[in-house]
């Protein structure tokens, strides 16, 4: 079942249908990923050619009530990265070199092989051919990890699972700590993450003040059809 918000759709899932469903090409957008989309028309199709889309963050979930639609879990990226690496063969592609060893190490021997995201990634779909993981795990910030799993996946023939993981690489080698569970519960990570990095400032209010602009503007819109 399809949820349709601010242009994109999502698959209605939960975390155990995702782990039980999910292959090819899987997106995970959250207020960043949806605001950009608005405007820039090739990221918005390519989100919506993925095999799946599920929806990431609790800001996204919560503004999906507002507006009439909900999902039946919001997926937490890091959560399904952990459940994945369980059983399955994982690559990792993606951030500084420090990092993604760093997250190889967490996620033990499920990950058979890992690059860091500072080279030419046209070399890079031939090392991963050569390693045959099942699993691709893309962490090279959106919309950049998108379209390369969209015009590489089908290159790589092992691959049954590419998904672009955003920034996940970061909280799980420890680069970033993750907010404790009551922040995350509530939908405020995002300060969090504000607090411990200010240089973010200007993505992190694009996304979330963005991501509140358009629900408001989405339910002047609906009220205006009533």
């Amino acid at each position: 079942m399809k949820v349709e918000l601010f242009g994109i759709k999502f698959d209605n899932l939960t975390m155990n249908e995702a782990l039980e469903n999910i292959r090819g090409f899987v997106v995970l957008p959250y207020s960043e990923f949806v605001v950009r989309a608005q405007k820039d028309e090739e990221f918005r199709n390519i989100l919506n050619k993925a095999d799946f889309c599920l929806c990431e963050g609790r800001g996204l979930y919560f503004m999906a009530r507002l507006l009439g639609r909900r999902f039946k879990q919001n997926i937490n990226g890091i959560e399904l990265i952990y459940k994945l690496s369980q059983n399955s063969k994982l690559f990792l592609l993606g951030g500084k070199e420090d990092i993604v060893k760093k997250t190889a190490e967490k996620l033990g021997d499920s990950v058979i092989g890992f690059e860091h995201g500072y080279q030419d990634l046209d070399k890079v779909v031939e090392k991963i051919n050569l390693a045959k993981p099942e699993i691709l795990l893309v962490g090279l910030g959106s919309p950049e990890q998108e379209k390369f799993i969209y015009n590489h996946l089908s290159k790589m023939s092992s691959v049954k699972l590419a998904i672009g993981v955003g920034g996940a690489f970061d909280f799980i080698s420890g680069q970033v700590k993750r907010a404790p569970k009551i922040i995350q519960k509530i939908g405020m990570e995002w300060l969090w993450r504000l607090i411990l990095e200010p240089r973010r400032v200007k993505r992190i209010f694009l996304g979330v003040f963005g991501l509140i602009l358009l629900t408001f503007k989405n339910m002047l819109s609906l009220k205006s059809r009533k």
